[in-house]
């Protein structure tokens, strides 16, 4: 097949994998601003290189002309959590899009594959708009920890080395490691709240200290110096401090100072 054949087939798979991409970091943004905490902690997105889909398609006894038809996972996209509970919540806001038709769906954490592989696969059906027209293709949906893309490399990584004929210790190591992943994201769900509860305050403080950046920045243009610069060393003095409550009342208090000059203006 021609090189500009490829292209013109994988073309809706790049576009698919691009908008998806930005849709799901969206998502993250979505829960910061809100003060939030974000079930997704990061969004990897590909299109299977051509030489990756010639040996898939051979390996599998695939025709050249039957690829498209045949290969789920040309595009993907892999969402990373923090925890296993993270997963089931990504999940399920994937089947309430509107945007995307799930086709099918493999829980190799509850169903571990024998060699500790463990992650949630969904194939979605994703409509993208080309300049030949609408095309709907399938798009392979990873959702892992943390701790499982990390087994996932090194055992991918692994079984290009040996051409997937791993030697027997390798084989055993890897079992070790996955059992070890397993004890770690179980460790992780115990202590899951009070590490939410920890980032959720996180959030909270950045998007207030950014509120007060902002109205800062915007009194300088109404403001005189020395008003600017009082309000400049209140703000440290209380930052200092790291009280949240302070910090958000000194907020609503600077939310009233710029009212006050907004109404003035209009006077």
């Amino acid at each position: 097949m021609e090189l500009q054949m490829w292209k013109e087939i994988l073309n809706p798979y790049d576009l698919a994998v691009d908008e998806l991409t930005v849709k799901f970091n969206h998502m993250i943004k979505e829960y910061q601003r809100n003060g939030m905490y974000s079930p997704i902690e990061q969004v990897l997105g590909r299109v299977k290189s051509i030489s990756s889909i010639i040996e898939k398609a051979q390996k599998k006894n695939i025709e050249m002309d039957k690829i498209q038809e045949s290969l789920e996972d040309i595009a993907g996209i892999r969402l990373i959590c923090q925890f296993i509970d993270d997963i089931y919540t990504v999940v399920d806001l994937i089947r309430n899009r509107k945007d995307m038709t799930i086709k099918s769906e493999k829980d190799y954490i509850t169903h571990q594959k024998a060699s500790g592989y463990r992650s949630y696969h969904i194939i979605v059906l994703y409509s993208v708009e080309t300049i030949s027209g609408t095309k709907t293709i399938p798009v392979e949906i990873q959702i892992r920890t943390l701790a499982m893309n990390f087994w996932a490399i090194i055992e991918h990584s692994l079984q290009y080395k040996y051409l997937g004929n791993l030697p027997e210790h390798v084989r055993q190591s890897l079992n070790v490691s996955a059992n070890a992943m397993v004890a770690l994201d179980d460790e992780m769900s115990e202590i899951h709240d009070e590490i939410v509860d920890s980032q959720n305050f996180y959030l909270v403080k950045a998007n207030i200290v950014s509120d007060i950046l902002g109205n800062i920045q915007n009194l300088y243009k109404v403001a005189n110096k020395q008003e600017i610069i009082r309000i400049q060393d209140e703000f440290y003095e209380i930052y200092e401090e790291g009280d949240v409550g302070k910090l958000d009342q000194f907020n609503k208090q600077l939310d009233i100072i710029a009212e006050g000059y907004r109404a003035q203006a209009l006077n």
